[in-house]
């Protein structure tokens, strides 16, 4: 029986459809999800001047979307970041590159569902803490099932989640704006340059999920070609959604520094409060609830991509790649949901999620121009690419170095060493 589940989820080529690799992309990125939780971290640094950091934000990212769509055209497989850069430079280069994004990947799991449990939820039920820690403790163990039905059940799901969160993103915007009017104030830069580059490199965070499905390029009908496509789509269009939901939230606030501290002051979910404001109960219950299905959906997008990883770095056996995850997602859940520090969890876990990303974006744009050599008529453009968003990467990583941080980043370096060395051990063999 485990041997037959095995071969079931072991990927097979060209089996999913390119709708099932747009809605990988775009539910990764989760934009309903993003608006209230990954916004409202950029709000706390950037306030009134979001809505600028989202455009500059989005236009630094889109830097890393060029050399993840070149990549991704070209490599179709399940290794995704991973075999970018050991494409580009090597074994060495590719376990650092693939050991930081499956860091980034496997804390985000709980990073996006502490924060539904410990914010979300609490926002619209008065739950004892008993029944939070149930459900923090029980989103990995549903989530471990559902993917071990296969990735076509997960995928359809997400497809459909993403298309009613977008429309719902609008239908709110559009209320909020024929309230409050337009205004230029929020192309304004009113905080400090500082302040403004960590708003704008966390709305780059926001969109980062979409390269969830560089993982699914040997399952993709089409391969690489489809798969860069769905990126590169679903980027947009959760960048638009992204800048426009920062506008109409600095809207509501009275475009103003002081107006976004004091609805940050009031909660850390302002789409929903604003829903709940402006668009009356049965709105706000179905944003409440889309959002949890928008967190989990990109949960969901995440853990998919992430097996895919896994599957490539440490074995060639599905069931055993999601239950290795499983483990790290459970015990990082189960430690908020005994200890009830929900928001320190979060924090904590957003924290390493980034800078992990940022480092194994640094790793794969560094070595970029190598694999534009071997791949394409590389000239002056690529390098200069390649130089600019590891530079911006960089920056990212800079900007997010705490003690935590640094504690990921020698996580990372050793996960990698033994892996290298754990291959060459069995290659020698072989």
């Amino acid at each position: 029986m485990f041997r037959k589940l095995s071969d079931k989820l072991n990927p097979r080529e060209e089996s999913l459809p390119s709708y099932l690799i747009y809605a990988q992309s775009l539910s990764s990125i989760a934009p309903l999800g993003s608006a209230s939780a990954y916004l409202t971290y950029a709000l706390y640094y950037s306030y009134a001047s979001t809505f600028l950091a989202s455009i500059v934000g989005s236009l630094i990212y889109f830097l890393w979307v060029l050399i993840g769509y070149r990549y991704s055209k070209i490599i179709g497989t399940t290794g995704g970041i991973y075999d970018f850069a050991k494409s580009a430079k090597g074994q060495m280069v590719g376990s650092l590159a693939g050991w930081f994004y499956w860091i980034s990947y496997a804390i985000y799991l709980p990073s996006a569902t502490t924060y539904l449990v410990g914010i979300v939820l609490p926002s619209e039920f008065q739950l004892p803490i008993f029944y939070l820690s149930l459900i923090e403790i029980s989103i990995p163990i549903a989530l471990t099932l559902l993917l071990l039905t296969g990735v076509k059940p997960p995928l359809f799901y997400t497809f459909i989640s993403t298309i009613l969160e977008i429309t719902l993103l609008i239908i709110l915007g559009i209320k909020v704006l024929s309230i409050t009017g337009i205004s230029g104030s929020p192309f304004q830069l009113s905080v400090n340059p500082t302040n403004f580059i960590s708003g704008s490199l966390a709305v780059g965070f926001t969109l980062a999920g979409g390269g969830a499905s560089f993982f699914l390029g040997y399952e993709a009908k089409g391969r690489g070609k489809t798969v860069g496509k769905s990126y590169a789509i679903a980027y947009w269009i959760a960048a638009v959604a992204i800048i426009f939901a920062s506008y109409f939230e600095i809207a509501f606030a009275g475009f103003s520094n002081q107006g976004v501290s004091s609805l940050l002051s009031i909660t850390d979910y302002p789409g929903f409060y604003i829903s709940q404001k402006l668009m009356g109960y049965d709105f706000s219950l179905i944003f409440f609830i889309l959002t949890i299905n928008s967190l989990i959906g990109s949960v969901t997008a995440a853990y998919v991509a992430l097996s895919r990883l896994t599957f490539t770095m440490l074995n060639r056996n599905m069931i055993l790649s999601i239950l290795i995850i499983a483990v790290f997602f459970l015990t990082i859940n189960l430690i908020a949901g005994t200890t009830g520090n929900y928001f320190e969890v979060y924090d904590l876990t957003t924290a390493s999620s980034l800078i992990s990303l940022y480092v194994s974006h640094v790793i794969v744009s560094a070595v970029y121009p190598f694999f534009a050599k071997k791949n394409y008529r590389s000239g002056l453009l690529d390098i200069l690419l390649g130089i600019s968003a590891s530079f911006l990467m960089g920056y990212g990583v800079y900007s997010s170095v705490n003690m935590i941080g640094v504690y990921t980043l020698i996580a990372g370096v050793i996960m990698a060493i033994i892996h290298q060395t754990l291959l060459k051990k069995m290659n020698s063999k072989g």
